[in-house]
């Protein structure tokens, strides 16, 4: 018996039926020649233990009657495996709102997602970290264009320390 990974749906199936039996996938048939590659068809010398085109083990080539297991790798689906947490999922709506509206809140949320060892909340907490440095970008340019005066960033660094009386 020889089990194939299915290249559309990822699902394992008997090599007897030819066909997946999820999806109905033919599979493409394994060559009986002495020194062909299970996984490349790739025709080897008689002293190669591993195939000289993809590395893959010739451990079959001696024995009749006996097709190895072929499991490619781009063919597994990694993409269930990589799904953020339920906490991490809000984390992450929050993370985008917060960093919309430019709040230190976002950028507490974008650093925190951007630490975690999952794909993709450390690649959205990098996208709401690239909002950020937009945003530090563009008040930059105003600050020096002078649409944005000098007296406005004084008046609410006193209103944050309890100095500043409104007029």
């Amino acid at each position: 018996m020889v089990l194939r990974r299915c290249p559309q749906c990822g699902s394992t199936s008997d090599d007897i039926y030819g066909f997946c039996i999820k999806c109905g996938y033919e599979f493409t048939k394994i060559e009986a020649a002495k020194n062909a590659c299970p996984l490349c068809g790739f025709s080897n010398p008689d002293e190669a233990d591993f195939c000289v085109k993809c590395g893959t083990p010739l451990i079959f080539k001696n024995q009749k009657g006996i097709n190895p297991v072929i499991i490619r790798k781009e063919s597994i689906n990694n993409s269930s495996l990589e799904k953020p947490s339920r906490m991490n999922t809000w984390l992450i709506l929050f993370g985008y709102i917060f960093s919309i509206l430019g709040g230190i809140l976002g950028l507490i949320i974008a650093i925190y997602l951007s630490t975690r060892k999952d794909p993709t909340t450390k690649k959205h907490g990098h996208i709401q970290l690239a909002i950020f440095g937009f945003y530090i970008i563009l008040i930059g340019i105003l600050f020096a264009t002078g649409n944005i005066p000098a007296e406005a960033f004084t008046n609410y660094s006193q209103m944050l320390a309890g100095n500043f009386t409104f007029p």
